[in-house]
């Protein structure tokens, strides 16, 4: 019983003191509605002042394969699509070339539109360029699971104050990606036929000081041959003279013997005359098949054939091998082949891969490295103003002064009811 009086004594006192909080709210209601005004104001004030901040940005993807053939068109160089992109975003993310693009573009007057004077323009430049940021696309797990998407865009992006000139600054910030990709590939392709025209002069050189080497070595183991033919001809030579001599000599010993036996039977005289018919004595005479030389002859007729034999100062008339032998010396000597290799100059028309040399390197020195038209990637959305900004958000500035003031205000008015019965009790 006790406790259920003191349960109802609780509740009603608990009633009285919301009922008190409730009436000293409303007792100073003109208070809370005043100080959250007077900061909504403000905060509407404030937030009227700020200055707007934009962002723009431009997206991309990566180059068509009509530039990449453009690119390699030379053969000297194989990029590929992701090789050329790289090299663009790595231009783009470039602080140095968005500083250049911004100096280049005439953006320090456009950033600049009151000519203030700038104390520092590196550090000017820097802090209008400092949110340029390069944006990788942002797929979700759902996306890539679905695979219909072949290629998203990169992007890059700023934010300034002036909508319309931070959207041509990031215009012309691509522009100078773009462009300094492309000229850094042309430089490529000039370095590229530079190094090949070099390589060429090279080859084309030791193919000249092979080719020598080998027509030196060419005219020694012709002159070598040569040698050893006329050797083996001379020995041919000198084998048929010391034949023709040895025969020479044989007759000779033959006659002796024929004129000392044609002697001893006293035939001095030819027999010559025996024969009316000459023919019939040439024939046996050349024959010599029918009578000795002692009797044909006679001795005086032999001792002076062995007098003209012993007189006979060379053989070589009476070898008739002897013309042959010295007209393979006489061709072996002049072998026009041999004059042909020592008389030549020039080595490079019988070489067929200094022809192919040649030829490329006219082809080299006559190309104009041209990439009209190509492009290190391809726009997917250029650059424009944008029409509201990204921060500062007003709305949320007003909302958040005008919830906290009130909440404020209404601490301040507990805070005030609480402490004014504490000065009644002592007073």
């Amino acid at each position: 019983m006790q406790q259920s009086k003191q349960e109802a004594q609780i509740y009603q006192e608990g009633e009285i003191n919301l009922r008190a909080v409730f009436n000293s709210l409303v007792e100073r209601s003109f208070l809370i509605v005043s100080l959250t005004g007077f900061a909504t104001v403000l905060a509407i004030l404030y937030a009227l002042n700020l200055t707007p901040t934009y962002q723009v940005s431009s997206s991309f993807t990566s180059p068509s394969a009509a530039s990449v053939a453009a690119v390699n068109k030379l053969n000297l160089t194989s990029e590929t699509k992701k090789s050329i992109y790289t090299e663009f975003l790595t231009y783009l993310s470039s602080k140095d070339l968005q500083t250049m693009a911004f100096v280049e573009g005439g953006f320090l007057t456009l950033f600049n539109p009151d000519n203030s004077p700038i104390d520092d323009v590196g550090e000017f430049i820097s802090e209008a360029i400092a949110s340029v940021k390069v944006n990788s696309p942002k797929i979700t797990k759902k996306k890539q699971d679905l695979g219909f998407l072949t290629e998203l865009p990169y992007s890059v992006s700023i934010e300034g104050i002036n909508p319309e000139i931070i959207s041509e600054y990031l215009n012309a910030l691509v522009a100078h990606a773009n462009s300094k990709t492309i000229i850094g590939f042309i430089k490529l392709n000039e370095l590229m036929i530079s190094n090949r025209l070099d390589e060429i002069s090279i080859e084309r050189k030791l193919l000249l000081e092979q080719a020598e080497r080998d027509r030196f070595s060419k005219i020694i183991r012709i002159k070598e041959e040569d040698g050893e033919k006329i050797r083996q001809i001379n020995d041919r030579i000198d084998r048929a003279r010391y034949k023709a001599k040895e025969d020479r000599l044989n007759k000779i010993e033959i006659f002796n013997k024929a004129a000392k036996l044609a002697k001893s039977l006293g035939v001095i005289e030819n027999n010559l005359n025996l024969f009316k018919d000459m023919n019939a004595v040439n024939i046996a005479i050349g024959e010599n098949n029918y009578l000795p030389d002692w009797y044909l002859y006679g001795e005086k007729a032999l001792i002076a054939r062995v007098k003209l034999l012993e007189d006979r100062m060379s053989d070589d008339p009476f070898i008739p091998e002897l013309v042959t032998l010295t007209n393979q010396i006489n061709e072996v000597q002049n072998n026009n082949l041999l004059e042909t290799l020592e008389t030549r100059q020039d080595d490079s028309p019988f070489i067929a891969e200094i022809v192919n040399l040649d030829v490329e390197k006219n082809k080299l020195k006559s190309t104009t490295v041209s990439m009209s038209g190509v492009n290190a990637m391809e726009i997917s959305q250029s650059s424009y103003p944008a029409k509201s900004p990204i921060k500062p958000n007003k709305r949320l500035i007003v909302l958040v002064a005008f919830i906290c003031s009130l909440i404020i205000s209404i601490l301040l008015v507990l805070i005030m009811s609480a402490l004014k019965p504490f000065k009644k009790a002592h007073s």
